[in-house]
């Protein structure tokens, strides 16, 4: 397999994604798949148009890639679609910490699932991710990539729309990301965000307040995701989100769910099936954030905006909120 060298002693390597999914043809499967996550009959694509729509993979089929240092250490994995031409549209960025302990592999079901819908998603390596330097230096690799001569993202890519996202610790370090490279980041999506009674120094922060992250004083719109399940209770409850959503000052939104692919919803949902999660039922209102905040999409905006946004009427979310 050809590998792509560009400048400083990076390499990507490319393997195009075996799977090309159609919308239309996923929706009827997106409508089982929200009936069974343990809520009511009426989680139906009717009522909750906006999730159906965005729970199934995208229109694109979709490559992975590495980045390595010149050492020949994986720095950053990537999920970006394997056609830019078909997109019709500069391609935002997302860019990816993991929760403590974890790999970008054991999220790719969501990591993929956004390339999938036009999105470039960089994912930092590192399993202590809570500083946010590495979230934003990854933001900025595909910055420059976006200009550097032989690279196949050059002037592919939306540069000026960038979401930092993350889980668990890798949540702090989106959060800290944003609020340290306001002109870079964009907008903010946190999956189950721990309380900071959990933030502790580790080897990408030498004292606690280098991972500290503090919501209040973002300035880009943020949507806080977390559960009802379990641990969260105890690691990021749904009173902990709560209360980062009321502290900020944008437009922001707050989803707590309840059932996903069937079973509670917790702190490790949105790892893939393999590694203990399940995703499923996490995957539509995500989506759905980045759609409406990185390519304006209006209906992606119904499930957070107007009177009464879907997020905030659907049964299987209660406690979520929209300001």
């Amino acid at each position: 397999m050809a590998a792509i060298r560009i400048p400083a002693g990076v390499t990507i390597r490319a393997a195009v994604a075996a799977r090309r999914a159609r919308l239309a043809v996923a929706l009827p499967a997106a409508v089982l798949l929200v009936a069974s996550a343990g809520s009511t009959a009426c989680d139906s694509g009717a009522r909750y148009p906006v999730q159906v729509a965005y729970t199934p993979p995208g229109p694109y089929a979709t490559t992975t890639g590495t980045v390595t240092a010149a050492a020949g250490t994986v720095i950053y994995d990537l999920f970006y679609p394997a056609s830019y031409p078909s997109l019709g549209f500069k391609s935002p960025i997302v860019t990816w910490g993991n929760g403590t302990g974890g790999t970008p592999a054991q999220v790719s079901t969501l990591l993929r699932h956004l390339a999938s819908y036009g999105f470039t998603v960089i994912a930092s390596t590192l399993a202590n991710a809570g500083s946010g330097r590495e979230i934003a230096a990854a933001a900025r690799y595909l910055v420059a990539q976006d200009s550097a001569a032989g690279s196949v993202f050059r002037h592919h890519l939306d540069v000026h729309e960038v979401a930092a996202v993350g889980v668990s610790q890798g949540a702090g370090g989106a959060v800290r990301a944003a609020t340290g490279n306001p002109a870079l980041i964009t907008t903010v999506l946190t999956f189950s965000l721990p309380n900071t009674f959990w933030v502790r120094p580790n080897p990408d922060c030498p004292t606690r307040a280098d991972c500290m992250p503090d919501p209040a004083a973002l300035t880009q719109p943020v949507f806080f995701l977390s559960t009802h399940g379990i641990f969260d209770a105890i690691i990021a409850s749904p009173a902990t989100e709560r209360s980062y959503y009321h502290s900020t000052t944008v437009h922001a939104a707050l989803g707590i769910v309840l059932y996903s692919d069937g079973k509670r919803a917790d702190h490790n949902s949105i790892a893939n099936t393999a590694s203990g999660g399940n995703p499923g039922g996490e995957l539509g209102y995500a989506t759905a954030w980045l759609e409406y905040q990185l390519r304006g999409d209006a209906t992606a905006a119904g499930a957070f905006t107007g009177t009464r946004p879907e997020l905030v009427s659907n049964t299987n979310w209660p406690g979520s909120a929209t300001k």
